[in-house]
């Protein structure tokens, strides 16, 4: 079973998306980021979401949307990037050690896919400045990534 989970900050506004670029465009874009947790089960559903929620969610500071679609709407274009295999995935690592420490889950947790999601917003041409982000945003060596 795959479970999905979009966690973003409940408190941080849209930012000029120029911070994410080597040389700014000036051109009024703005974004937000997500994270993406995709998760694949065994098991009793509801104790994995409960201790996928307590581990992933701040519930005071971040929104969780378990839908296996964007939390934000009207976004020029998402770029959706995340650790390639043999890659060192710090937070994978810390999730999986927590879960590897735990006893009688009654689930198990057969994998885990962590993908940071870019959210631009504003006026352009989409295909161009979507390949301008990703090649400022993500490292080939280290990322597969994803533009919607």
């Amino acid at each position: 079973m795959t479970l999905h989970f979009e966690v973003i900050s409940r408190f941080q506004a849209a930012a000029n998306a120029d911070a994410l670029l080597y040389t700014p465009l000036n051109a009024g874009l703005t974004f937000r980021r997500s994270r993406v947790y995709t998760v694949e089960i065994t098991g009793d559903e509801q104790k994995a979401r409960d201790y996928l929620l307590s581990v992933l969610v701040d519930p005071i500071a971040q929104e969780c949307s378990e839908q296996d679609a964007p939390i934000l709407t009207g976004a020029l274009f998402t770029i959706d990037y995340g650790m390639k295999a043999g890659a060192l995935d710090l937070e994978k690592e810390a999730i999986l050690q927590n879960y590897r420490g735990r006893k009688n889950m009654g689930f198990t947790l057969d994998g885990l896919k962590i993908t940071q999601r870019v959210y631009v917003f504003g006026q352009g041409d989409r295909e161009s400045l979507s390949k301008r982000f990703a090649k400022d945003v993500c490292n080939p060596a280290i990322h597969n990534w994803t533009i919607a």
